[in-house]
């Protein structure tokens, strides 16, 4: 299973010196360490200003008291830490072509984006979504936050299956219910669902602050519209269960062929359009490829 890769010490190795490039909120506040959600590690002095009644007294300057007989209270800025969700797509459809190994590709990316992410110590979890027979739509890891828990994602990853209905605005819509600070959210999906399906969950992000990246992968076949030989079939969705007699033609498989392409397209157009990063990710064997070409079109950068 393509999942597997992501936790090779010869894949790990090749993403140690990628990081993800964000937009990080800078806060100045005078005699507080404790603004939001600090990274300690990102906490420095910023300047000095003159002491006032009610400052903190814990962030008087005593050298200059002591050199100029003056109270100076020091300011610091700190960096906000940027939280980053990577919501992985685990419908039935993410099962097929049979073979093609769709979720294994999503979740070794999801895996390796997550990884990337932790560069800077910012908090990090990978999310599943589908809609399953229990109603639920999404599954969430804890939050990780250094690269040597890293390893704590491989249960999640390798303990994924595909099932159920796509239903990416539902998803989305649960994932904004916890209200958390505004971050990245990543979405690595077929999108085979209606447009205005996939249009709702990515406003719904963005009308909530987020950064948003898109991932949208195919299976080897699916992407050049490999598909049987000619003839009458009995074809059912696998993730509504509707049955519908088919038939496969030359003409078929190019009508077929050039609607992936206006999915793509179609996808890429509304990325485009709302500022939303967006990658393609077809075909399991293209791996490599994916992460060299692709990711930099995310932010991924050296």
């Amino acid at each position: 299973m393509l999942e597997t890769r992501a936790f090779e010490p010869e894949f790990i190795q090749r993403l140690d010196n990628l990081v993800l490039g964000v937009t990080r909120a800078r806060t100045i506040r005078a005699g507080r360490r404790n603004v939001g959600r600090i990274q300690g590690g990102g906490i420095e002095v910023e300047n000095f200003r003159q002491y006032a009644e009610g400052d903190d007294l814990r962030f008087l300057d005593w050298s200059a008291f002591a050199r100029l007989d003056h109270l100076a209270i020091r300011t610091f800025r700190a960096d906000r830490q940027v939280e980053l969700t990577v919501m992985i797509d685990a419908s039935a459809s993410m099962a097929v072509p049979e073979g093609d190994d769709k979720l294994g590709l999503a979740l070794a990316l999801g895996a390796g984006l997550a990884y990337i992410g932790m560069s800077e110590n910012d908090p990090v979890r990978l999310a599943a979504f589908a809609r399953r027979r229990d109603g639920r739509m999404l599954e969430t890891t804890p939050f990780h936050r250094r690269r040597e828990s890293y390893p704590g994602f491989r249960d999640f990853v390798t303990g994924i299956r595909c099932g159920g209905e796509t239903r990416l605005a539902a998803a989305v819509g649960e994932l904004l219910l916890e209200r958390r600070q505004a971050g990245i959210v990543v979405i690595i999906s077929d999108f085979l669902v209606n447009p205005g399906d996939y249009e709702d969950a990515l406003a719904q992000l963005l009308a909530a602050h987020h950064e948003v990246k898109v991932v949208h992968v195919m299976g080897d076949r699916e992407a050049v519209g490999a598909y049987p030989p000619p003839g009458a079939y009995r074809a059912r969705d696998c993730e509504t269960g509707e049955m519908r007699e088919v038939m496969i033609g030359a003409r078929e498989a190019e009508a077929s062929r050039q609607r992936v392409e206006l999915h793509a397209n179609r996808l890429c157009d509304f990325c485009t359009r709302r500022g939303i990063s967006y990658a393609r990710a077809f075909g399991a064997s293209k791996l490599d490829a994916v992460v060299a070409q692709e990711f930099p079109r995310l932010g991924v950068i050296t």
